[in-house]
């Protein structure tokens, strides 16, 4: 049988892309409960990044991600043999999870700094990580906040061969379309990229029939509570970005 790090050890990164059908189903086949656990673009972000991480970063590199939450991709490389430090503070804040002590005892493998990731992060050795990472989260950021997350990673990076890995929820159309808009294309700034790139992409992905959106039944596991005149569906994507691209 083939393994993950033999079958994804070729995987291509662009610079941008865009989740798809076709690679959810090939994390379905794959990944079993990985890529169904969630019930949201978790469940195409997750497996994906391992994806990227095998086909981008040598195994047994540093890894940082950021803001994990529960750290089911930190867990599942560190099985493939990555050494993976979690950045999350654990407080709740961006409607994230406070349960770090079932985190922590549960995701043994794992390192831990219950910080706010940015370029004054303590407990990070700098200049010292292969790849940092993000999995639906970089969007829940403050644009003001983003300039430091941008020069934390650059901080904690190997120079000249480290590399940035995010899988970003994008609101193509909806409520908070154009402040969407705005962040992602300031981020994306903020790694060293173009926004014109950003907005050839985007306009491949609105018309891709094979383009992953964020399902109905996604969108009311957002929802939750909220009534749904006040969380209205929107068009959502994964949008992807590596730096350096491997493609």
């Amino acid at each position: 049988m083939v393994s993950l790090a033999e079958r994804y050890a070729g995987y291509v990164l662009p610079a941008i892309g865009y989740g798809t059908v076709r690679d959810f189903c090939d994390s379905v086949d794959h990944f079993g409960t990985l890529a169904t656990v969630s019930g949201d673009l978790k469940d195409h972000q997750r497996p994906w990044m391992v994806k990227a991480i095998l086909g981008g970063v040598p195994r047994g590199s540093r890894l940082i991600e950021i803001g994990a939450g529960q750290p089911l991709v930190a867990d599942l490389l560190v099985t493939l043999g990555y050494d993976v430090t979690v950045v999350d503070p654990y407080d709740g804040s961006g409607n994230g999870p406070r349960e770090y002590e079932h985190f922590r005892k549960t995701y043994a493998g794992v390192r831990y700094v219950r910080e706010v990731f940015n370029d004054e992060t303590p407990g990070l050795d700098p200049a010292s990580y292969d790849a940092v990472y993000s999995i639906s989260v970089l969007e829940h950021i403050p644009i003001p906040a983003l300039a430091g997350v941008c020069a934390g990673i650059r901080k904690f990076l190997v120079p000249g061969r480290g590399r940035t890995v995010h899988a970003i929820d994008h609101i193509l159309k909806g409520t908070h379309q154009d402040y969407n808009a705005e962040h992602l294309g300031t981020l994306v700034e903020g790694l060293g990229l173009k926004r014109d790139a950003l907005a050839r992409i985007l306009a491949v992905a609105k018309d891709d029939v094979d383009t992953y959106f964020l399902s109905a039944e996604g969108h009311n596991r957002w929802r939750g509570v909220t009534p749904y005149e006040q969380f209205p569906m929107r068009q959502v994507i994964s949008v992807q970005v590596c730096v350096p691209p491997n493609c």
